[in-house]
């Protein structure tokens, strides 16, 4: 039996995971409770370091840390204000960072320590309007890397593709933001479209959970036939044309 912290099993792809991990102990760290019968709840905010030292405080052992905290928000480089910018980094790195620190010395003692954290298809070809969300999903592919350069905890970027889940309809959405109104919205229906037409949230649970079960996960990792043609094509192709390909996706040609 593993022990297995989620960090953001309340809802989404981490309430999807936790429902498909099965004979292992699951503590779920959010600030909403998990659902699942059996689960421990620990209440908890990412961006509230003192929190997650009380959170993580309570646990004496973790094999597998996971994270799942994200958000999203849709916003022109020259209007994102400061609040939502910090709290995007805030969120979906900085929290990730802090919460692996804090799992670290646990992860050490445990004979199959890892770490997974869910990155996106937005961290290999950027999202138009939403570049906060894809610099802090690159972050999180580097911050695996780097996890492995520096320990022996087997540490893997997870690279999503659209999935259809509600963190869709949390995203903030600027508006009244002048010549950038007409390629935001856009570039926001496009996304809303890839999200709700792509993975189910269980498809892309399963794959994870075999990640967590693999006696050699790897560093990154792409979910989905379609998502990885897209990774792979990415970082093959020259420059204008994957900024081409982009904007035709996004509808902001």
């Amino acid at each position: 039996m593993k022990n297995i912290v989620i960090v953001g099993g309340s809802s989404g792809i981490g309430l999807a995971l936790v429902q498909n991990l099965k004979n292992d102990r699951i503590v779920n760290i959010s600030r909403t409770p998990c659902p699942v019968s059996g689960v421990v709840n620990i209440q908890a905010d990412v961006t509230n370091l003192k929190s997650l030292r009380a959170a993580f405080g309570k646990l004496d052992a973790i094999d597998v840390l996971v994270y799942c905290a994200g958000m999203s928000l849709a916003a022109p480089i020259e209007f994102i204000t400061e609040d939502d910018l910090k709290s995007i980094f805030d969120v979906n790195i900085i929290g990730a960072i802090e919460c692996i620190k804090l799992a670290m010395p646990n992860l050490r003692k445990s004979e199959i320590g890892r770490i997974i954290l869910l990155s996106s298809s937005g961290g290999i070809a950027p999202i138009p309007f939403d570049g906060f969300y894809s610099a802090t999903k690159s972050g999180l592919i580097a911050l695996a890397s780097s996890v492995r350069l520096e320990s022996d905890i087997l540490s893997t970027a997870v690279i999503i593709g659209g999935t259809k889940t509600q963190f869709t309809f949390k995203r903030k959405i600027y508006t009244d933001c002048g010549i950038y109104d007409t390629k935001l919205k856009a570039a926001s229906d496009a996304l809303i479209k890839i999200e709700q037409t792509g993975y189910e949230a269980d498809f892309t649970a399963r794959k994870i959970t075999k990640i967590i079960n693999s006696s050699d996960p790897p560093v990154t990792v792409a979910i989905g036939a379609k998502n990885k043609l897209m990774c792979a094509l990415y970082k093959v192709l020259p420059e204008k044309i994957k900024l081409y390909a982009l904007k035709k996706l996004y509808n902001i040609d």
